[in-house]
């Protein structure tokens, strides 16, 4: 979910990371303005209630809105199968003041009791594991004001820009039961849902999956959605307004001889007077390709089958409601980030409000990712803007747990969960070092936790198996850590050989006293082309050395953004003419062929100490004790990229060494 407050905001084609996070301002905002205590724990009593030991497999919401109105009456309809040995009593929430008309249990008129915000009703004899059953409530009423993490879990407003009534739902993260009566456990999927709509004939109802059907009743219309989809409970949404539909389609790779509806409900007047098209009407048109775009990156869109679209409402940003986004107005980057969640967030839910990085983190990264292909000159501006964000603080850490979890500050916190979020997933991508096995690694994961719930330990763990790297360190430094490094960088030149000495500090040292991390560094020359080194960063002190033709002019620590870091430097130093300046010596080694297709030639000063080589990613394929001369075996390693490590006695790193193998 992405929030921005101005619209005028829309008049700009940039993000926008040098504030708080489009979504996250208000969804702390508006959720420490108004969630009380009696909320939160209203919220929280069917996590640790007995009797949710049940499984929803479909709920058919039938409703009764209006734009002009909060008030809202009909019928919610919950089919579900017992997980408990026995089920003596349901029970779900449905806010406090809404006036319950009845409730059939199995198609019986059955007694109820409420307590708060919890209403239970107890089967004639106890059901058992694996019976199904079905309960309908009938209410009414008026939801609250707040709650959700942008205003309110379900709002009736007038647009500032077009004048338009709507109304509208947003019940992330605890407030679904603000507005119908439900199970707000975040890993019990529905496997299915309908929502039908009866309103005004003047308007129109968007909600999830398909419009099966508009039926007239009297002199209002009812909009009958249906989704086949499994869904979690918070992403079940309604909007209504006087709309006009605005189709645009999608040919993802992955549907040759098809297309995806894009289905816009947007405010008829927009439309009627060109308000729409001559301010966002652009924006929208790039939805097709930003489809077809994050298909190829993540895999087929996962709700192909049924649609993807955006209805307006007069909030600021946007929400993603599965299958058809909630938004205020159209902004590429409002856009591409909601369209991220179907993936990361919709498909594959949070476990945990905890695990909020699934859904946010990589809903931002995925806007790091639309600018490098498809908007190339934000690509740069957006990682400079998310990781001056991050910096702003020295620490902080993405992870968090217990009563955090009901905190809209920070679940939705800005600096950690969006920038810190989207940045580190960049970085993971830097470390894997390999975009093909990066992205099935996105894609598999995907299909792996379809229709389901995923943690960041999940992630972790796939990642790791996927990959063959280690992820354990990468994740304690980054996601469970605090604080980011500083690079101090010094260069010399001798002849054809470059020195780098390069010292890091941390913001937070005791919580991360060094980020062992890949590091690049760009050295520009004249007389030769610019050259951009990889190398590994696992000491407080790194020397290197670089034997280049053409003459040094510089030294860009960093040059992509691949890590979160503040450099100071680098400088020129005309003492620096070794790689170990503390213990007073000069190390000779050569190393070639480079690149090698089998044998390496090594002849070194260094004794009595060891050669390791890793693979970029960071594992370790060979170990050697040094010798002056040495011929390493290369023949059996795969085509790419290695780092040499050479190290004393003392296991003090003295040198490394990029090579290439084809």
């Amino acid at each position: 979910m992405k929030h921005l407050f101005t619209f005028f905001a829309i008049l700009s084609a940039f993000t926008f990371y040098g504030q708080d996070h489009f979504c996250s301002k208000a969804k702390r905002a508006s959720a420490a303005r108004t969630i009380t205590h009696q909320q939160r724990t209203s919220a929280l009593l069917p996590q640790i209630s007995h009797e949710l030991k049940y499984d929803v497999k479909f709920v058919h919401l039938n409703l009764n809105v209006e734009r002009t109105t909060k008030f809202i009456s009909g019928g919610v309809k919950t089919i579900a199968t017992v997980t408990a040995s026995a089920l003596d009593t349901f029970a779900c929430l449905l806010y406090k003041n809404h006036a319950i008309d009845s409730i059939r249990f199995n198609g019986l008129l059955t007694a109820f009791t409420r307590k708060d915000s919890m209403v239970k009703v107890a089967p004639v004899t106890p059901l058992a594991n694996g019976q199904s059953f079905t309960v309908t409530i009938y209410y009414q009423g008026i939801p609250p004001v707040g709650g959700s993490a942008i205003g309110s879990g379900f709002s009736t407003g007038t647009s500032g820009s077009w004048g338009n009534q709507a109304t509208w739902s947003l019940s992330e993260s605890l407030v679904a039961y603000h507005w119908w009566p439900c199970k707000q456990i975040i890993t019990d999927k529905i496997d299915s849902s309908w929502v039908y709509i009866t309103t005004d004939s003047l308007n129109m109802a968007g909600s999830n999956g398909l419009l099966k059907n508009v039926v007239t009743v009297g002199s209002k219309k009812r909009f009958e959605w249906k989704s086949k989809y499994p869904i979690a409970y918070y992403l079940i949404s309604v909007a209504v307004a006087k709309y006009k539909e605005y189709k645009l389609y999608a040919h993802p790779q992955y549907l040759p001889n098809d297309s995806i509806l894009i289905q816009n409900f947007i405010y008829d007047n927009a439309i009627n007077n060109g308000s729409f098209i001559s301010t966002q009407k652009a924006q929208l048109n790039k939805m097709p390709q930003v489809l077809e775009f994050q298909s190829k990156m993540y895999g087929m869109y996962p709700f192909y089958k049924e649609k993807y679209g955006h209805c307006m409402a007069p909030f600021g940003g946007g929400m993603e409601h599965q299958t058809m986004t909630s938004l205020g107005f159209f902004d590429y980057y409002i856009d591409a980030h909601e369209l991220g969640h179907h993936w990361w967030g919709d498909n594959v839910t949070c476990k945990s409000w905890g695990d909020i990085w699934i859904n946010e983190g990589f809903a931002s990264y995925t806007e790091h990712l639309c600018a490098q292909y498809l908007d190339p000159g934000n690509f740069q501006p957006n990682l400079n803007s998310a990781h001056t964000s991050v910096m702003s603080q020295p620490g902080g850490s993405i992870f968090f747990t217990g009563a955090d979890t009901l905190d809209a500050n920070r679940i939705f916190d800005s600096r950690l969960t969006y920038d810190k979020g989207g940045a580190i997933i960049n970085t993971l991508r830097f470390v894997t070092n390999n975009d093909s096995l990066w992205f099935n690694t996105l894609r598999s994961f995907q299909n792996a936790y379809k229709n389901s719930t995923a943690s960041a330990s999940d992630f972790m763990n796939y990642y790791q198996t996927q990959t063959g790297i280690n992820s354990t360190q990468f994740f304690n430094q980054w996601y469970y850590g605090q604080g980011y490094p500083t690079f101090t960088v010094k260069y010399n030149t001798v002849g054809n050989t470059c020195f780098i000495k390069s010292t890091q500090s941390t913001s937070v040292p005791s919580s991360v006293p060094l980020f062992i991390t890949p590091m690049e560094y760009k050295i520009t020359r004249s007389g030769a082309p610019d050259t951009t080194v990889r190398v590994t960063h696992s000491n407080t002190t790194e020397f290197y050395s670089f034997n280049l033709t053409g003459t040094v002019t510089g030294v860009v620590c960093d040059p992509n953004n691949w890590v979160i870091n503040k450099v100071v430097g680098p400088t020129l130093d005309g003492t620096l003419v070794g790689l170990s300046e503390t213990i007073n010596e000069v190390i000779s080694i050569n190393i070639g062929p480079n690149p090698t297709r089998n044998y390496l030639k090594i002849n070194n000063s260094i004794a009595n100490g060891k050669l390791e080589v890793f693979e970029m990613g960071g594992k370790k394929v060979l170990q050697l004790n040094l010798t002056k001369e040495m011929n390493v075996d290369f023949s059996g390693f795969c085509d790419g990229v290695y780092i040499l490590k050479f190290t004393d006695n003392q296991g003090l790193e003295k040198y490394t060494h990029k090579i290439i193998k084809e």
